[in-house]
């Protein structure tokens, strides 16, 4: 496989200039953004200041093609870090396809029984600026002819299938009226006054715990994520959302599924699941994750989380999700997930920004660089850097107060102030 490209105007020009696809005019896709708004929001583009790259998709493509239901979106994304302006300064890319399939004229008064499928296709490529997640660097569009509807796969099923797909992608758990954190969007309404399919995705990844990153087991640019969202295939009016995020970089899981279905009444359901890697070699037999159950309600080895850290090994004081927040209003600094041993005085992490230090932040997710438990137990250090400048480095020392509970300062390399910080666990 050829290496990736040089820099970031390469890059982008050689994803959405693929075979059939014609470049489209970058000045354009603010007006097409617009025609999604209500017409009363329309003179202001402020809404999509938070839209990001899996919300603007699918307003991109309605704002040229029109609204369409029944219909079913197929999104794939691919993230990259690049070198960008100037020179030293990485960027994040995502590269994105969406594609929408719905009945050809000639079928939509039958039912939606199986009929011809008319399909067109997007190629976007998207990277923050001034505040704006999804802004789109470049983008194409390509209209599919017949083989390449007949040919196209939706979460490995038919993307032309006039059934909805949920039950038969993966085995769903119920997850009641919650799903984490997950709150209504803010334009929860298309100008038609339907549930949107562009704001329900863009909010379901936006409360996710963890966000898409960069996956090394994958090509350059090449997709690791898929979305499906169905409009009016169930009931009309009705929207569903189906998201698997997968190549995971974890010896146990293999790829996170989501599953978010809002009717016409506005009632919401969510569902998750997940696909699991055969136990590593390394793992001793007893401390080899659980069986699938039989029972789709019994977590299996999900059971064993809050006991057991990497490799089955006893769990320490520091194992699970934790959550750093500023003392004066609550404001979220950050999110951990880590991986502790009983007894050990080093712990392993993943981060992911909350708005404290401002929205520039907000949702950038890596690594910890090290988490330093002292030998009494009783105090911690967390050091991260979710900025692109190296240098930088971010600090948590805090103090337990009880198992659930710590308390301390935060502040970094390069910013003067510090801040009072509570960092409590969270609740499966």
């Amino acid at each position: 496989m050829a290496g990736p490209p040089q820099d970031m105007g390469e890059a982008a020009t050689d994803f959405v200039e693929a075979e059939g696809y014609q470049r489209f005019a970058s000045e354009e896709v603010p007006e097409l953004l617009r025609e999604r708004l209500p017409p009363e929001q329309r003179e202001s583009v402020r809404p999509f200041e938070r839209a990001g790259p899996w919300t603007v998709p699918i307003l991109l493509l309605e704002g040229h093609e029109g609204p369409a239901e029944p219909a079913r979106y197929r999104m794939q994304a691919g993230f990259e870090w690049m070198e960008g302006s100037p020179p030293g300064r990485m960027r994040d890319l995502h590269f994105v396809q969406i594609d929408r399939f719905e009945p050809s004229d000639e079928d939509a008064g039958d039912g939606n029984d199986g009929g011809a499928w008319d399909g067109v296709s997007w190629r976007m490529v998207m990277s923050p600026i001034q505040g704006f997640p999804g802004h789109v660097v470049a983008a194409s569009r390509r209209s599919l002819d017949a083989s390449a509807i007949e040919q196209a796969r939706c979460l490995e099923q038919a993307c032309t299938d006039p059934e909805p797909l949920g039950d038969r992608v993966t085995q769903w758990r119920d997850n009641g009226e919650e799903l984490w954190d997950f709150v209504p969007p803010s334009l929860p309404s298309t100008p038609e006054g339907g549930p949107d399919p562009a704001f329900l995705l863009g909010s379901l990844l936006e409360t996710r715990p963890g966000q898409l990153e960069a996956r090394e087991s994958v090509g350059f640019a090449e997709p690791f994520a898929e979305a499906v969202v169905e409009v009016g295939l169930e009931e009309p009016g009705g929207v569903e959302v189906l998201l698997r995020d997968g190549d995971l970089m974890d010896h146990e899981l293999e790829a996170i599924w989501q599953r978010l279905s809002v009717g016409p009444d506005a009632q919401v359901r969510t569902a998750w699941a997940v696909d699991r890697r055969p136990p590593p070699p390394w793992l001793e037999e007893d401390d080899a994750p659980d069986a699938a159950p039989d029972d789709p309600n019994d977590a299996g080895k999900d059971g064993r989380d809050a006991e057991h850290g990497k490799g089955g090994q006893p769990a320490g004081a520091l194992q699970g999700s934790w959550r750093a927040a500023l003392v004066e209003g609550d404001v979220p600094l950050a999110y951990f997930s880590l991986f502790h041993g009983r007894g050990e005085t080093r712990a392993q992490g993943d981060f992911l920004m909350g708005n404290a230090r401002g929205p520039g932040l907000d949702g950038a997710s890596g690594d910890l660089d090290s988490v330093e438990l002292a030998a009494d137990g009783d105090r911690v250090e967390l050091v991260w850097n979710p900025t692109p400048d190296q240098q930088e480095s971010y600090h948590l020392e805090l103090e337990r107060l009880d198992a659930d509970t710590w308390e301390g300062r935060f502040h970094a390399a390069r910013y003067p102030h510090e801040h009072a910080v509570r960092m409590t666990r969270r609740g499966d």
